[in-house]
């Protein structure tokens, strides 16, 4: 029946989610924290013999071991976030915001993810539709700042979810007049391709997003 079915999907997509996040876990087993550290924005330490960084999340602190994300109290353990942060630190990226702002279609293969952009995009924008303000005011709770950018949106929000992966939000309010609608745009930082991958990428966006509109 259909409920089978999509328990065995879900099943298939948790034990995927379990493999990826193994072999990312097999990937940083070698690689050294301390030295890591700095160039991702992270602090390095140690549990007895466990390595550790500890790096900021969306604003809260988050202790990544080699074989375990360890969230803050009341935090949600999600495999995808895992898969990010073990992303981040796979880089081992080590170099500062080049302050250029560059768009997701201008990174490397990105032509057959972008559709998803757009549309984590369009629902942000219709979601935000006729409420500039109120996004202003999410913004802030997640340490959003107000951003000098080129252009003539009406708010141009600066994030940064992870310490060296800066993004802008541009949006433009709908102008029902104008027959205008709303529009969201995500920009990212010249070097976000040293921490993330296009996936990781798109991930953070959703995030994020989903953190607006909560």
């Amino acid at each position: 029946d259909i409920q089978s079915q999509q328990e065995k999907g879900i099943g298939r997509r948790r034990e995927s989610l379990a493999i990826a996040l193994e072999a990312l876990q097999e990937k940083v087993a070698p690689l050294d924290f301390a030295a890591l550290a700095p160039g991702l924005g992270a602090r390095a330490g140690r549990e007895g013999d466990r390595e550790y960084v500890d790096l900021p999340y969306f604003g809260q602190e988050v202790r990544v071991f080699k074989d375990q994300v360890r969230y803050p109290e009341g935090g949600a353990a999600n495999p995808w976030d895992a898969i990010l942060l073990y992303n981040y630190l796979a880089s081992q990226g080590n170099s500062e915001p080049t302050g250029t702002w560059i768009t997701f279609q201008s990174l490397p293969n990105s032509v057959s993810k972008t559709k998803t952009l757009k549309r984590l995009e369009a629902e942000l924008a219709g979601h935000f539709a006729g409420k500039g303000r109120e996004l202003s005011a999410k913004a802030r709770r997640l340490a959003g700042r107000p951003a000098e950018a080129a252009g003539d949106a009406d708010l141009k929000l600066a994030f940064a979810p992870l310490p060296r992966v800066p993004v802008l939000l541009l949006f433009w309010e709908s102008d029902p007049e104008e027959d205008f609608p709303a529009q969201a745009h995500f920009l990212f930082d010249g070097n976000v391709g040293d921490y993330l991958d296009l996936e990781s990428l798109l991930f953070l966006v959703e995030q994020l997003s989903e953190r607006l509109m909560a």
